[in-house]
């Protein structure tokens, strides 16, 4: 922008947005530099259509982006903020899950279908509640890594290291139906996010695909009611109780590690999707880790594979719809390639339980392979 001096002559001055979804590197940009000098007087006007060459001497003094000893212990105290809270979420998503399996029971669904919503949002609680808490602090890359990352993480890491604990057998058909509705699900998020914003159209229409597709999953999926025995046994009113305490602990949590990841991110000026997709991911994935490991090893098969592939679902389309749904938020222009590859990814893992009837530790082996290639081409 050009803007005439008293003399006649133009100064020039150079204003750089800062990209969307990152912040500045340092507090200090080059178009601040060039104001400061302009108003202090260290700089003349320069000819038009000329750039003014600043002096390095009056800028020595300026604030660095480099690492303090005070940045660096903030950093260690975050890291161990955000510690504390994973450690709160999974022990407060174990609780509300115990409850909400014992109330689900009483409803007489399958295991499937109690895996698929019960479960699946037991364990997808920390999604959800950083999905709301980014975005209602204008943080929208976090909420959209986090839930598009915990899709590729529990549909190929974790189911991977699934097979490991114990083989087992999948039903194809409810398999089926539930993939292809978190594969629509994503394809839905990425032209949703094309206009790089999440408005509460865009979070409502989400949480209706989640509705819908839930009822195609019940519909299609030629489920079985079965009789089953209780994993945990509470009172009615001792669960419901555990259950607002549980989802209490979830919320106390999710902001600790949202809060500490916003202030890592911001100290080493990184990019904020493209470490809460590496990274925040896995840490919000451990209850589906932890949970479903342990219905597969008490031989609740189908509940397992409800719930992951549930938690997959609940991850395109609650968690990151809800946040948008009651903050309209705006997210990086990359977030729509990372929905997309997201569904070839969970397109990619669904074939694999189709095709096999029976999966061990190559089916696992495949898995955590496609996890590695996933992220190697987000990388790229």
């Amino acid at each position: 922008m050009r803007h005439p001096s008293k003399k006649g002559g133009h100064s020039i001055i150079f204003q750089l947005p800062p990209t969307l979804g990152q912040r500045p590197r340092s507090r200090y940009s080059w178009g601040d530099m060039c104001n400061t000098s302009v108003a202090s007087g260290l700089m003349t006007n320069a000819p038009s259509g000329a750039l003014p060459k600043p002096r390095w001497s009056h800028y020595q003094h300026l604030p660095t982006s480099g690492l303090t000893p005070r940045k660096s212990t903030m950093i260690i105290l975050w890291f161990l903020v955000i510690i504390a809270g994973l450690g709160i979420t999974l022990m407060s998503s174990s609780r509300t899950l115990d409850a909400a399996v014992t109330l689900s029971h009483h409803l007489g669904l399958s295991p499937f279908i109690i895996g698929l919503t019960v479960v699946a949002i037991g364990t997808d609680l920390p999604e959800i509640a950083n999905s709301i808490t980014a975005s209602a602090s204008g943080h929208g890359d976090i909420n959209v890594g986090d839930s598009i990352g915990s899709v590729v993480t529990q549909i190929t890491l974790i189911l991977g290291l699934l097979c490991f604990i114990r083989p087992f057998r999948t039903a194809r058909r409810p398999i089926a139906v539930a993939g292809a509705v978190t594969v629509a699900s994503l394809l839905l998020g990425a032209f949703l996010m094309d206009d790089a914003y999440l408005s509460h159209r865009d979070g409502l229409m989400l949480l209706g695909a989640w509705i819908i597709g839930t009822g195609l999953v019940h519909t299609f999926g030629h489920l079985v009611v079965e009789h089953q025995e209780t994993l945990f046994m509470h009172g009615v009113l001792k669960s419901v109780l555990h259950l607002v305490l549980g989802l209490g602990g979830v919320a106390v949590g999710a902001v600790m590690v949202v809060q500490g990841f916003i202030d890592v991110a911001d100290s080493l000026g990184v990019p904020e999707y493209a470490t809460s997709f590496l990274v925040l991911s896995l840490g919000t994935s451990i209850p589906e880790l932890f949970v479903d490991g342990g219905a597969l090893r008490k031989g609740q098969t189908s509940l397992a594979m409800g719930a992951i592939v549930g938690s997959s679902f609940i991850d395109a389309t609650v968690s990151l719809g809800i946040g948008p749904a009651l903050f309209p938020v705006a997210v990086s222009a990359s977030a729509t390639a990372g929905s997309v590859i997201a569904a070839a990814a969970v397109a990619a893992a669904i074939g694999l339980l189709l095709v096999r009837r029976v999966h061990g530790r190559s089916s696992g082996v495949v898995l955590l392979a496609l996890y590695a290639s996933t992220y190697s081409v987000l990388l790229v």
